[in-house]
């Protein structure tokens, strides 16, 4: 395990090989757990448990639709999947990232200090050959994550990166004294009105709002057009008077909303597309902040 601190700040870090081996998240840089003064951000999957095939913290994915050359081998051959390692593709079916692929991992290479680590990843694979090199520095309220993905093999790719926030401030179940601000004014003519179990949420402007505890998971796909600058979402917990924020440094491509009853994952989306040769860097800053005791 991986410990950074300063200040109020605590993060808490899996190495590539240690607690979730699944063929799904990206292994350079796990962050199972964010500490504010003692409370924990962060939860997993499944309500009090996990596993190393399950999520948890900060976990961040490249290629939910479209990991890189699938659409190119032949059933039982190998493919890249970024930050994971090279997967055999089992049939002729589009990928499902809730499979989970037989698994050859990468190389994974670690330089941490006391506030600051950075991975890096390699594939030697021919045609879709790239290195990620991923640093991971704390700040004064939370962290951030800078990326870097290089293209050096043969072949044009195109895949997307988001990062799969598992949140629960204080591991409270979600309750009205919840909030969640995104993007821009939230228009349901646009998004994927996706699951509403129990209809525990509701919106207006770019707020949404917990009626009721989610009986089971809620899911929206371009649920708000995401704002060229600035955050694209922030949650408010009205009892611990904090907030949690993402901003990034790239246009995203949508926002998606998912939770539980003890858990909920806005996600920002980068679209990536690489020319052999050609880099990408790009940032996500999370950060903490305390907010007057009533919150509109």
């Amino acid at each position: 395990m991986i410990e950074l601190t300063r200040g109020h700040i605590k993060l808490n870090i899996e190495k590539p090989q240690q607690g979730y081996i699944g063929s799904r998240f990206d292994r350079t840089g796990k962050v199972i757990q964010l500490w504010w003064n003692d409370v924990p951000f962060c939860t997993s999957e499944l309500f009090n448990s996990y596993s190393d095939q399950q999520g948890k913290g900060f976990f961040n994915e490249f290629g939910i639709d479209q990991p890189i050359g699938y659409d190119k081998v032949k059933p039982g051959e190998f493919f890249p999947k970024i930050g994971v390692g090279m997967l055999r593709k089992e049939d002729n079916k589009e990928y499902d990232f809730f499979n989970n692929y037989e698994c050859l991992p990468f190389e994974f290479f670690a330089d941490v200090d006391d506030e600051n680590v950075k991975f890096k990843c390699t594939n030697s694979f021919d045609q879709f050959a790239f290195v990620l090199e991923k640093t991971i520095k704390l700040t004064n309220n939370g962290f951030v994550i800078e990326y870097q993905l290089e293209n050096r093999g043969k072949e044009t790719f195109n895949t997307s990166e988001y990062v799969h926030n598992f949140l629960s401030p204080g591991k409270r179940m979600l309750s009205a004294e919840h909030q969640l601000i995104v993007g821009e004014d939230i228009d349901d003519r646009k998004f994927s009105r996706g699951l509403n179990p129990n209809d525990c949420l509701s919106y207006s402007g770019n707020k949404i709002y917990w009626k009721n505890t989610p009986v089971s998971d809620f899911f929206f796909e371009k649920i708000s057009e995401p704002k060229e600058e600035g955050f694209n979402w922030k949650l408010i917990d009205k009892r611990l008077n904090v907030s949690i924020s993402e901003t990034v440094d790239f246009m995203p491509a949508k926002i998606n909303l998912w939770g539980r009853a003890h858990v909920v994952s806005p996600e920002l989306f980068k679209t990536i597309s690489l020319q052999p040769g050609e880099t990408d860097c790009w940032q996500r800053v999370f950060e903490i902040n305390q907010v007057e005791s009533e919150t509109d």
